[in-house]
């Protein structure tokens, strides 16, 4: 056999060398393209906000909004037309697209959700990178250098990341609850603020026909005096009343430019935005009727067990027992971690395996779970709570509308005994047994009633739709209303729109 030359021997050993080294790039680079590759561009900023547009898109709110249309129509099957008057339900729809404390209670839910999404991910592994030189070891290997790298890749138990998972769970849950008792809290604040602008501007109507009815006795009563037949102090009197009533109505056409702020408030819009618009309160033209106490006593209890602050503080308490487990799962010190990696040392390639195991020697997470079982109890005792605040809130609502009842009741009776004195008043003055005093002394009597039936008839629909916000439900006895003798006659009106609970809430 001829022996090899040295110069094939040397581009041998050459060409093996180059083979090892690209190997050792090769197994190099390899995980480190694989992360690189796994890496995501970062999504495109929201637009600013600033207080500047903040405030002037807050003052530019109409009901005219085309975004306002297409959300009504989600929800309706129909844009609003814009001759039409509004109603309450239209309303509480245009508050529930405008209120801001709804935009809170989404970008609450939004976070939550945020916060699942990350309790299901699993956690990302981390790249170690080493690199050191050998000055002795140059002098015999191909290579001082020595390279390496690892993975490290973090070990959770299936305990823990189901803990994680319950807990973002429950605050997602949570979260929607609350949404969906803005919603209802929304509702309710636009519902008092129709009825107060309703009764503001009967009661402005009433005291327009009592200033007339002051005015007109005012100048019976001088006159009379001026013949002698009554006295000064008679007429003093008459024209102290007449300015007393002209007061009232100042102050009443104030408080029906408040009630229009308030309920523009109740839908987050400016007052600007309730300019010319029409609104229809038909639906207060007839009186509730008070569910019978079967039916109370089965909405009292579907209350205290479902309303959705408290099924939100059961939400709570979930998460916190989920956070229990998780305190718990982790008294062994927390998930270990292991460190795959590769290492190429003086021209020889070897592959590496580290591990992280936590010694839980100095303590096993007590702290953390008192810590955890503190909360829980909290979380009860909160759930405790909401639901004794939702009891008073039933009774306290039960209690006004029954006795607001009892004043429609009675101001109703007086009212029909003053209008039978007023009608015996007129006949006699028209067959010439009367003067006109005492007829006109006798619808200022019946006004005053009305006033007054007013004023009860506006407690009877705040306490009704106090009632029906505590429940959080529809009073679907309520609906069979009964019409009201001294209202204008009206169609059958739902009681604090119910038909609100029949919409499908879909968004944008």
């Amino acid at each position: 056999m001829s022996a090899s030359s040295p110069a094939v021997q040397h581009a041998g050993m050459t060409a093996r060398s180059s083979n090892r080294s690209y190997a050792g790039r090769l197994l190099l680079a390899a995980p480190l393209a694989a992360l690189l590759g796994g890496c995501a561009s970062a999504p495109a900023l929201p637009p600013e906000v600033t207080p500047q547009t903040s405030a002037n898109a807050l003052q530019h709110r109409s009901l005219l909004d085309p975004r306002l249309q297409r959300f009504i129509a989600l929800q309706t099957g129909k844009p609003h037309p814009i001759a039409q008057p509004w109603t309450l339900q239209d309303l509480s729809l245009a508050a529930l697209y405008f209120h801001p404390s709804l935009k809170v209670s989404r970008a609450n839910a939004q976070l939550a959700q945020a916060d699942l999404q990350i309790a299901r991910q699993y956690p990302n592994p981390s790249l170690q990178f080493g690199l050191k030189y050998g000055a002795a070891a140059g002098l015999l290997a191909p290579s001082p250098w020595t390279v390496g790298m690892a993975i490290g890749l973090l070990l959770q138990s299936q305990a823990q990341r189901t803990s994680e998972t319950s807990r973002a769970e429950a605050g997602v849950h949570a979260a929607q609850l609350l949404l969906s008792g803005a919603r209802w809290t929304v509702r309710d604040q636009v519902q008092q603020a129709y009825v107060s602008l309703w009764a503001a501007q009967q009661r402005a109507h009433l005291q327009q026909r009592v200033l007339e009815a002051d005015l007109a006795l005012q100048g019976r009563t001088a006159a009379r005096a001026q013949a002698g037949v009554d006295s000064p102090l008679a007429a003093a009197l008459a024209q102290q009343a007449a300015q007393n009533a002209a007061l009232q109505k100042s102050r009443d056409i104030g408080a029906e430019g408040a009630a229009h702020v308030a309920l523009a408030g109740a839908m987050g819009l400016p007052v600007a935005a309730l300019q010319g618009v029409k609104i229809d309160f038909s639906a207060l033209h007839s009186l509730p009727t008070l569910p019978d106490a079967t039916q109370l006593t089965q909405l009292r209890r579907k209350a205290l067990e479902q309303r959705d602050d408290v099924r939100a503080a059961w939400q709570e308490v979930l998460s916190a027992q989920a956070a229990l487990r998780l305190a718990q799962a982790q008294s062994d010190g927390g998930p270990p971690s292991i460190a795959p990696g590769a290492e190429r040392d003086q021209g020889v390639n070897r592959l590496m395996l580290g591990a992280r195991i936590p010694l839980p020697l100095f303590n096993q997470h007590q702290g953390q779970i008192a810590a955890a079982r503190a909360r829980l109890s909290l979380r009860e005792a909160l759930l405790k709570q909401t639901q004794a605040r939702v009891l008073v809130r039933i009774e306290q609502s039960e209690t006004a509308l029954q006795a607001a009842q009892d004043r429609v009741r009675q101001a109703e009776q007086l009212i029909a005994a003053n209008r039978a004195l007023l009608n015996a008043d007129l006949a006699a003055q028209h067959r010439g047994l009367l003067g006109p005093e005492p007829a006109l002394r006798a619808q200022l009597r019946l006004l005053s009633t009305e006033q007054a039936a007013l004023q009860a008839r506006t407690d009877q629909w705040q306490a009704l739709g106090a009632l029906q916000g505590a429940l959080e439900q529809p009073i679907l006895s309520a609906a069979r209303s009964r019409p009201s003798n001294s209202a204008p006659p009206a169609v059958m009106p739902p009681t604090v729109a119910p038909h609100l609970s029949q919409v499908v809430w879909r968004e944008e």
